[in-house]
């Protein structure tokens, strides 16, 4: 298990290399902060499903929760540049962040993008299927813009389950995420 929780933090740090820089350290074991979803120092916190593995990150990945074949990871990446916030701003996000994801990765189809808000900051979601690790994924990214930094949380899993997994977890984890700045 803690092998793939490895390989799935690897994965998405290659996935999210477009969207900012990315840590070359990996995730460490729970802790009482991390199977709470409270990330204080990095001003995230969420409600994890109870049966989910929940890990700390390192460097930008703040958290990674995953159960069988589905995956979250949390990252943070500090900005100094004017955050996107009118429609027009988050739409030009939104149209940055998928052709940097066809540029590496020539199996991405997107499937639905919205300008949107999410933690009551502003949000680009991406829905789409791409090869995460060489296997088919489906994947809902969503990049939210607030306190000088670019929260992304990536939820990805399989096609075949990723309907009920994105009802019954991602979603709901999304609706519970708070973002603050960093203690």
């Amino acid at each position: 298990m803690r092998v793939r929780a490895l390989t799935a933090v690897a994965v998405s740090a290659v996935a999210l290399s477009a969207c900012g820089s990315s840590s070359d350290e990996t995730a460490t074991t729970g802790s009482a902060a991390a199977d709470s979803g409270a990330f204080p120092k990095q001003g995230v916190s969420f409600t994890p499903p109870a049966d989910w593995s929940v890990n700390a990150g390192r460097g930008n990945l703040v958290a990674t929760a995953q159960a069988g074949q589905a995956t979250v990871a949390v990252w943070r990446y500090p900005r100094t540049q004017t955050l996107p916030k009118t429609k027009l701003q988050l739409q030009a996000a939104r149209d940055a962040l998928v052709s940097a994801s066809k540029r590496r990765d020539v199996t991405f189809e997107q499937i639905k993008t919205a300008a949107t808000e999410v933690a009551g900051a502003p949000a680009v979601q991406i829905r789409a299927k791409e090869h995460i690790a060489g296997l088919p994924r489906t994947v809902r990214s969503t990049h939210i813009y607030a306190h000088g930094a670019e929260y992304v949380i990536d939820a990805y899993a399989n096609a075949d389950s990723f309907r009920a997994v994105d009802a019954k977890v991602f979603r709901p984890l999304l609706r519970s995420l708070h973002v603050s700045s960093p203690e």
